[in-house]
């Protein structure tokens, strides 16, 4: 397969991802009575409804477009620039496949130009390797914690170890190296003689993670099922049939914004070790630190609590509590943004809207 070819069924995949977790998630992105946004920029006004619904649909059809018009960088470029646009009015929309899915699209935004102009993809398609490998390594990194260890793993693995009336430790052990495998095979991916080994061992990593996460196993979290589904597509038909080349032409013919992209996934998750950055845009998936605290807020200043919240909600002494990771997971089928900023910033709008 050419890489012009595999390059079009990596768009693809990602531009899938995309469609079928916003419909997944379909309320958050279209219903507003339920829970308050937190805006990305607090000096930007937000939107109203209508105005953010428009901009949505128009973001999904344009996205759509690029699928039936490949060789036009307009409806990619600005359907990723409304679905942008829609996702700075709330905090939880800013979700890890959204930003990778973005990211990678960006990334090969200049694909539509060069089918014209007929010149080598191979610097693109090493853009595109160089962008899994900080994903995957990051991800690694941030799971090297004692939290990964002694809350994510045993939660995880619970639809195998629950079964058992042995080898309990044994299983945990061998799921402690999941981090180490994550950041030493991420670099396989750019290693000619590993790279086919490299990707399918990628690949049943996240068949490994379909099974404990998805309906048979935990019934968990059904944008993580089609996210894995949409990586095994793009690992496989967007870099797996064929081993990477190298082009010196890299660092000097490669787009501005393919940089731009390669940025938000090898360099900019570092800052997250200062809280400086997102943990949702730092790739930070299942790594023990992104505990999702529930709120809680001062009986006296609550005058009713509305409907939507009131299911997980919880009364203790001088203070109520919502449980937010179920509230979210019930609601809008995905997690809420674990960073302790935008929660402090959700509980300070739900309390002034239940005051």
């Amino acid at each position: 397969m050419s890489t012009g070819k595999r390059l079009f069924w990596a768009s693809r995949f990602l531009t899938l991802n995309i469609l079928l977790c916003i419909g997944i998630s379909w309320r958050l992105w279209f219903d507003f009575e339920a829970i308050p946004q937190v805006p990305v920029f607090d000096f930007l006004p937000t939107l109203i409804p209508l105005a953010q619904k428009i901009i949505i649909a128009l973001a999904l059809l344009y996205i759509l477009g690029s699928m039936l018009f490949p060789k036009s960088r307009l409806p990619i470029g600005i359907g990723l620039l409304l679905l942008a646009l829609a996702a700075i009015q709330d905090w939880n929309r800013i979700q890890p496949w959204l930003v990778q899915c973005m990211a990678m699209l960006i990334l090969l935004v200049p694909l539509q130009r060069l089918y014209r102009k007929y010149e080598p993809l191979e610097y693109l398609d090493w853009a595109l390797r160089l962008s899994l490998v900080g994903f995957y390594f990051w991800a690694g990194m941030f799971k090297l914690n004692p939290g990964f260890n002694d809350s994510v793993l045993p939660y995880v693995l619970s639809p195998i170890t629950n079964y058992l009336t042995t080898y309990k430790s044994e299983i945990y052990a061998l799921g402690a190296i999941i981090p180490y495998f994550e950041v030493i095979v991420a670099f396989g991916l750019v290693v000619p003689k590993i790279s086919k080994y490299t990707v399918l061992a990628l690949i049943g990593f996240h068949l490994g993670i379909i099974l404990l996460i998805g309906p048979l196993g935990l019934n968990s979290n059904p944008i993580i099922w089609v996210w894995n589904l949409c990586m095994i597509g793009l690992l496989w038909l967007g870099i797996g049939k064929h081993p990477p080349q190298y082009n010196f032409k890299f660092w000097f013919k490669t787009n501005r914004i393919t940089w731009f992209a390669l940025a938000l996934f090898t360099v900019l998750p570092a800052l997250n070790y200062s809280n400086y950055y997102n943990k949702s845009v730092a790739f930070e998936i299942y790594s023990g630190t992104n505990y999702v605290a529930n709120l809680k807020m001062p009986l006296s200043s609550i005058s009713t609590v509305y409907s939507v919240i009131e299911p997980y909600s919880y009364k203790y002494r001088d203070s109520l509590f919502i449980r937010t990771f179920d509230m979210y997971d019930q609601e809008y089928n995905l997690p809420p943004n674990p960073d302790p900023k935008v929660l402090r910033k959700l509980e300070e709008r739900m309390l002034w809207k239940m005051e």
